[in-house]
This record gives structure tokens, C-alpha cells and sequence, in this order.
């Protein structure tokens, strides 16, 4: 098992890219490639390859992954509309209003926060779950709550939420099942993005944020959706791909890596 793990290692890394320093996991792999370097994601069942059996010169790859044939996870077989999250999360805002703008868009709905003020958020922090929260500005804020998106799964929707992928654990342990559609953003495909209205200082720093977020995605206890550079040709395609993934992944099982949580 240790030597075929170092044969397979190997053939992974040939078929990738040179610059791919790092392997993510998406609802289309079987098999899971993390950065042994990083100390910061413990996984259980994770085994480091021995060094004898690292001894062919060619195999040195294998002393920088480690090869994951399975992770401990339980099924979740969920029939009413899962909410969606969008990765990077700077694309969020845009992409859900032209969903919401675009023909077909009945199945699909806002998360609307709750308004609070400050003293009120605190004291809902003390005695209820949030799910997400931003400051609007000294004395008010937007907070979303369980109960906001199972109003919106109660009518048969899709809740669209403008959160960051850093809520997905919170969610799981109420057992609500998210899908994450993770839109892959590279110098090549930047261009396709102009006609969007986004706030980004330049091109050039806009890839490099989405390129640091994509590694948040490693921490993510459940499969997500990745789209391609190549999969969209434009702004209107992106949002058809978007909402035919999510399509797709509402028929899958949810997969969650109980450990994580």
C-alpha cells in the first residue's frame, strides 16, 4: 500500500501544473493531495510516506504530499434546497444579483439579515448561534441567523448568502448542508470579469486575494463546486454555469468530515 501510494503520487503530480503547489478537494475528486508542510490542517488518517520507500530519485514529490486515499466522513442525504455560498466571497454580491436579475430565478432567494444594534448584537452573540455578521457602522449591524436561511428553505429556495466560507462549520453543526460553488480566478480569466461591477484596486491584486482564499477552502469539512477558467466564456455564462452547479450539487450527497467540526 505505501508503494502504490508513492506510484500514484507521482502520476498526480506529472498530470498537474507545475506551479500547482497544492492539490484542493472538490465534490469531482475521489482522492485528496494537502501540503504536508502545513501543520495547521489535522486530518485523521493521514499517514507521511516513509522515508525507504521515498528512495527512487523520481519520487521526491512524495516527500512534499501526502497521500489521502479516504477521509472519515458521514452521508447526509438532504432534500430541501440547500443554501448556496459563493468562493471567492468578492464575487458573491454581483453573481447573486444577476441570478436573482436573470430568467429561471424562482428558485432562488436573498438571505435577508436581521438589523440589529450593537447592544443588540451583543446580547444575541450571548444567547443564540450567528451564522454571519458585518458591521454597517458604529451602532448597527447585519447579523444571519439559522432561522434566517430555513425561512428561505421553507419556501423551496435556494438561500443565496453573501458569507465568506469561514461559516460553513458553523452551519454543518446545525446541520445545514451548504453548497459551495468555488469560482477559480487566474490571470487568464480575469479579463472575462471587466463587465462586472467589482471594487478591485487592480486586476493583478484581485488574483492574487482570490488565489488566498482558495486555500481556506483546504479547511473545509464537506465538499464544494470548482469552476474552471475554462468552463465560462463571460459574465452571462458564468451566472448559467452557476446555477446548472448548483443544480447539480443539490442531487448529490453531502459529504462531512465530522472530525473537523
Amino acid at each position: 500500500m505505501s508503494r502504490a501510494s508513492v506510484f500514484i503520487t507521482q502520476i498526480l503530480q506529472f498530470v498537474s501544473r507545475v506551479d500547482n503547489k497544492y492539490k484542493r478537494l472538490n465534490s469531482s475528486e475521489r482522492v485528496r493531495i494537502v501540503s504536508s508542510g502545513n501543520p495547521s490542517l489535522p486530518r485523521p488518517g493521514f499517514e507521511t510516506l516513509r522515508q525507504e520507500d521515498c528512495a527512487d530519485p523520481y519520487s521526491d514529490v512524495s516527500r512534499s504530499v501526502n497521500l489521502v486515499p479516504y477521509s472519515l466522513v458521514n452521508p447526509q442525504r438532504v432534500q430541501r434546497r440547500r443554501p448556496v455560498l459563493i468562493s471567492p466571497n468578492s464575487l458573491a454580491r454581483t453573481i447573486i444579483q444577476k441570478i436573482l436579475n436573470m430568467g429561471g430565478a424562482m428558485d432562488f432567494n436573498i438571505c435577508k439579515p436581521d438589523v440589529l444594534t450593537k447592544e443588540e448584537f451583543l446580547m444575541r452573540q450571548r444567547i443564540e448561534p450567528i451564522i454571519s455578521s458585518r458591521e454597517i457602522n458604529a451602532n448597527t449591524y447585519e447579523v444571519v441567523s439559522p432561522e434566517n436561511i430555513e425561512a428561505v428553505a421553507a419556501k423551496g429556495k435556494h438561500c443565496l448568502m453573501e458569507a465568506d466560507v469561514s461559516c460553513v462549520k458553523d452551519l454543518l453543526r446545525r446541520e445545514i448542508y451548504p453548497i459551495i460553488i468555488h469560482i477559480k480566478i487566474c490571470d487568464k480569466n480575469i479579463r472575462k470579469l471587466r463587465k462586472l461591477p467589482l471594487r478591485v484596486d487592480s486586476e493583478e491584486e484581485f488574483v492574487r486575494v482570490c488565489r488566498s482564499r482558495e486555500r481556506e477552502l483546504e479547511s473545509v469539512p464537506c465538499l464544494y463546486a470548482c469552476l474552471e477558467p475554462e468552463e465560462w466564456a463571460g459574465p452571462d455564462d458564468l451566472i448559467r454555469v452557476v446555477k446548472d452547479r448548483i443544480q447539480e450539487e443539490q442531487r448529490k450527497t453531502v459529504w462531512v468530515e465530522q472530525d473537523l467540526l
